[in-house]
């Protein structure tokens, strides 16, 4: 009733089916999954401690790759050489350079990629050779370097310090200040003084306002006085020295035509005559300059103005 199952031809087929499987996914996994990778040179004139395989590489702190080998460079050992692989298509551009980072607190670094400009160049290398990304200093070698340096900068700095706060120099500052303190209190006492002056000062100002106002009015009203009175009392002493002249001259010629015989008692009263005359004439001319210049009762005549040449 059951035919006769052939084993033979079923583990034939089995096993045909199984390699070919494996050729499929063998493909799948090389050709249909398989990434594709540009690669790139780094040199480092440091060490590179903390760098492994594997580590990171970012490109302006976006991960775009891995470290694939660090070596020494077999063309100078001063040198390391980091082999790094980006993905294909990345960006790379003139003017970019590499430098290494920590990555938190581990203790372990990557290689950071920054610098380039849009619309530069991409980088490239001639046929057959991995371009080359310049590198630079990280921040920890440049301190490391300046380490020492830095150091006997701070050794010196502390030195410097402990000679300005010792014990002398102590004491020294401590004077200063009770001197500036005290100083600040003299200034204080001097500014209250000035302030105090000041005041003064302000209030006699005021008072001599009041009083040179005062002092204007007051020459203003002997000016308008004597502006008012000087014309006429000038007519009278004009006229009365009219008068006394005319009786001068009067009494001159009666006396050459011997019309008195007291002649030689009269002469005398005609030289005080004369002489009345002349002062008349003087008083005239004061009055005058007095109506001219009503001020100089107060404040003088003045100085006559220089002619040219003195």
């Amino acid at each position: 009733m059951y035919s006769k199952i052939n084993y033979t031809m079923v583990g034939v087929f089995v096993l045909l089916f199984t390699l070919l499987a494996l050729a499929f996914g063998f493909w799948l996994a090389k050709y249909g999954f398989e990434e594709k990778y540009d690669y790139y040179y780094l040199y480092y004139n440091e060490p590179v401690d903390g760098l492994t395989l594997d580590s990171s590489v970012k490109l302006k702190g976006v991960d775009v790759g891995k470290v694939t080998a660090i070596e020494i460079d077999p063309n100078n050992i001063e040198r390391i050489r980091v082999t790094i692989r980006l993905k294909e298509g990345t960006p790379i551009v003139k003017g970019m350079y590499a430098l290494l980072k920590l990555q938190g607190i581990t203790g372990l670094s990557y290689v950071q990629i920054e610098g380039g400009k849009r619309g530069a160049p991409r980088l490239k290398a001639s046929a057959g050779k991995i371009p080359v990304i310049p590198t630079r200093e990280s921040l920890i070698h440049q301190l490391s370097q300046k380490a020492p340096e830095l150091l006997e900068k701070l050794q010196s700095a502390s030195d410097a310090l402990e000679k300005i706060f010792s014990e002398h120099n102590q004491r020294q500052i401590t004077h200063i200040l009770d001197n500036t303190a005290a100083a600040t209190a003299k200034a204080t006492q001097v500014e209250d003084r000035l302030l105090a002056l000041g005041d003064d000062f302000n209030r006699t100002l005021r008072h001599f306002d009041r009083k040179a106002a005062e002092l204007t009015d007051s020459v203003q009203g002997v000016t308008r006085t004597l502006n008012e009175k000087l014309p006429k009392l000038l007519d009278n002493v004009d006229q009365a020295g009219q008068n006394v002249a005319q009786l001068a001259r009067g009494i001159d010629r009666r006396l050459k035509r011997g019309d008195y015989d007291l002649r030689k008692m009269i002469r005398p009263i005609q030289i005080d005559i004369h002489e009345l005359s002349y002062s008349y004439q003087e008083l005239s001319e004061d009055l005058k300059a007095l109506s001219r210049h009503p001020s100089s009762i107060l404040f003088g005549a003045g100085h006559p103005p220089k002619g040219p040449g003195e």
